[in-house]
């Protein structure tokens, strides 16, 4: 499961990461919140956590 350290995120810009995930899973209510992803289309690819450290993984392999 993909979670988001909300504290790390620094909640002044559009999220980079909504344009890494190749299923659309992250989305961003405003420039000045923390990013949010849908667990139901996730699809564990990881690219999120190579896009910025605000992004972590739970029980990845």
């Amino acid at each position: 499961m993909i979670i988001i350290k909300e504290e790390n995120c620094p909640k002044n810009h559009p999220c980079p990461v909504i344009n890494v995930c190749p299923v659309g899973a992250i989305s961003q209510k405003n420039y000045y919140s923390a990013p949010a992803v849908d667990k139901e289309k996730c699809t564990l690819c990881k690219k999120c956590l190579i896009g910025c450290g605000v992004f972590s993984c739970i029980g990845c392999k």
